[in-house]
């Protein structure tokens, strides 16, 4: 277990405000002025101030953090908020270009995620992801954009991107953050098996597409990995793995998910994810889809979470360097040279694909 008081304090109030029923046990408090500056710095590094936010509310006021610090805090939420109500809106819109081009499109990640949490608006919205089943379908969603006069720009992993409206779009012609070339088979398979099981979003009686529960829990956990192999990720992101396997247990237990992992050569990796979702973020084993690994520890990606932040944006150890990068990265190479070293050994094939795979299609783009 980490030992650190804050972070324990940290993944307390998340828990708290990640699940329901989740029991807070208040030996850990108070705290002092200086130590909520810290929770809350950690909570917006790591893109889950709301549902921290959701969690301190169930203290008593004696151990909540100072009037101004939560009024700033609440403030903080309301946006978030008020961006996701947006998001909706700009989802909606995108959808009814399409549809009048008769393209169709499946809505990744984002407010599809955010349906599995008690309250969507507590999840913090990034980008809006929408995949196309077809090359034929991917670019003439291409060339709609470039007609509207946006400027769209290629991507290393075969998409794109383009901001509309005052929110990063991203068009994917791979559903998955599988990079092995071997298991591609395995991976159409599933999407040919789960065609007919896509799940849906209601946003003011408008249904947008969504994956089927498998496709969304091998999407979102295959993400998670993609990142660790580059620059990191945030717990956001652990967040939506439990509140997937939560809200579509039943779906998920059908589905032997534990031989697709192992089909797709992530499974040791998978079951430190688990470990991690578990012993943190308070998913309760009922709720995976198998057993629980025994005699693993994965304090050490925990810690290399934490360290890293929101997609590596918050790392420490380079904040320095990047302050005048304006949203770049320093030590790239040899930030993803120790990624690697890192995780060739519980998920090997990914490890070595990812950058091969990245390399390839920045050439061919």
């Amino acid at each position: 277990m980490l030992k650190n008081r804050i972070i324990n304090i940290f993944f307390l109030l998340l828990k708290s405000g990640l699940w329901k029923n989740a029991n807070l046990d208040t030996e850990l408090f108070p705290l002092t002025n200086r130590e909520w500056e810290e929770i809350y710095k950690i909570s917006i590094n790591q893109t889950v101030e709301c549902i921290v936010f959701d969690g301190i509310q169930k203290l008593e006021p004696k151990y909540q953090p100072s009037k101004s610090l939560l009024l700033n805090w609440a403030v903080r939420v309301e946006k978030h908020a008020q961006r996701n109500e947006r998001m909706n809106e700009i989802i909606i819109k995108l959808h009814s270009v399409f549809l009048g081009h008769h393209v169709n499109s499946i809505l990744l990640k984002g407010q599809g995620l955010a349906m599995c949490y008690d309250n969507p608006s507590r999840r913090v919205c990034g980008d809006i992801d929408l995949f196309f089943e077809d090359k034929t379908s991917y670019t003439k969603a291409f060339n709609i954009i470039n007609e509207k006069g946006l400027e769209i720009n290629s991507m290393p992993g075969f998409s794109s991107e383009y901001n509309f409206e005052g929110f990063e779009v991203e068009h994917h012609q791979n559903m998955f953050d599988i990079h092995n070339p071997f298991v591609q088979k395995t991976l159409e398979k599933i999407r040919l098996d789960e065609v007919n099981n896509f799940t849906t979003l209601n946003i003011e009686n408008t249904k947008i597409k969504l994956p089927s529960a498998l496709e969304t829990i091998i999407q979102a956990n295959s993400h998670i990995l993609k990142h660790l192999l580059s620059y990191g990720i945030g717990i956001r992101q652990l967040c939506d793995s439990a509140r997937i396997y939560a809200h579509y247990k039943e779906e998920l237990r059908s589905k032997n998910l534990k031989e697709i992992y192992s089909k797709l050569g992530i499974k040791n990796w998978i079951d430190m994810l688990h470990h991690l979702l578990v012993k943190y973020l308070g998913l309760e084993e009922s709720n995976l889809p198998y057993n629980l690994a025994t005699n693993l520890n994965a304090d050490w990606m925990m810690e290399d979470i934490l360290v890293s932040g929101n997609f590596g944006f918050h790392n420490a150890n380079f904040a320095d360097k990047e302050v005048n990068l304006n949203g770049g990265r320093a030590n790239k190479k040899s930030r993803i040279w120790k990624s690697f070293l890192k995780y060739v050994k519980v998920a090997p094939s990914e490890a070595i694909w990812f950058p091969i795979m990245q390399y390839y299609s920045r050439f061919k783009i």
